[in-house]
């Protein structure tokens, strides 16, 4: 396994509404801890939020600092396994959640978001079966991975399994990506489904072991997080500093130096509406 790939796995092994923006004006009244804004994120989500090398690193880590210093609140990051970022913000073990959550209905009624990049999910593949399961329906008969809580791409599958008649694509699901990819290695699963920005940058890391398909599971958002029923203020302070990055060009040199300007957004997305 490549060193990328076996750093994370250590890591995690010890460790649809209005289109409307939000309204309010001036900076959060209240967040957990006064003057900090607390995030919780899987911080295994490559290339937004992972423990790399130098600490917490990615894109989505490098928005959050710039949100922060605008709204003077400094960022800590409190890690969450994916499937319980909604419940802790339901019990305010943090402000704010971030790290890859597409908005669907039902998560809609729990929480409130606000996209932040344009993506998706794809199949990502071992190196030697690079070329093929090429179409959803390829992927009929054989086991699939994904994140726990990953309900849009269950929902894609089940759709999917309507065209496999008696051999459905079967799931497994992982608390976290780089255990989801230790599965792909060791051929207990014969794809896994990760955000595409996230399969680009593992291959771009690992080329002699793995492959995207160039399939699309699902488009979608990916989202920061917020308990609906508390204080609209960080929110809509949340939107509003994320808004002025997009017009002042910072948020697109942070997406610049990741390589991933093709999901840039012309504004943030309010509860899913692009």
């Amino acid at each position: 396994m490549s060193r990328p790939i076996a750093a994370l796995a250590l890591v995690v092994l010890l460790g649809i509404a209005g289109c409307g923006a939000p309204g309010g004006a001036g900076a959060p009244s209240t967040t957990i801890r006064a003057g900090t804004l607390t995030v919780g994120s899987q911080q295994s989500y490559v290339p937004g939020e992972f423990r790399g090398e130098n600490g917490l690193e990615g894109f989505g880590v490098e928005l959050v600092a710039e949100i922060g210093r605008r709204l003077g609140l400094t960022p800590e990051w409190v890690q969450s396994d994916y499937s319980a970022l909604i419940t802790g913000l339901q019990a305010r073990r943090f402000d704010m959640g971030s790290g890859g959550m597409s908005a669907n209905p039902e998560r809609l009624q729990q929480v409130d978001m606000i996209g932040y990049y344009r993506s998706g999910a794809t199949f990502l593949v071992r190196k030697a079966d690079e070329g093929r399961y090429t179409t959803g329906e390829s992927m009929c008969g054989h086991r699939l991975g994904m994140l726990e809580g990953a309900t849009t791409l269950e929902k894609a599958v089940a759709a999917l399994n309507e065209k496999c008649g008696g051999s459905p694509i079967r799931i497994e699901h992982y608390p976290s990506t780089p255990l989801g990819l230790q599965g792909l290695l060791s051929e207990r699963i014969t794809a896994y489904a990760p955000d595409l920005a996230q399969a680009r940058y593992i291959v771009a890391q690992n080329p002699g072991d793995f492959a995207v398909t160039g399939y699309h599971l699902a488009d979608y958002l990916i989202n920061f997080t917020f308990a609906k029923g508390g204080d609209p203020a960080l929110r809509d302070s949340v939107y509003r500093a994320l808004d002025e990055m997009i017009r002042d060009g910072t948020y697109r040199r942070i997406l610049d130096g990741w390589n991933l300007a093709g999901g840039a957004l012309e504004r943030p997305a309010n509860n899913g509406a692009a």
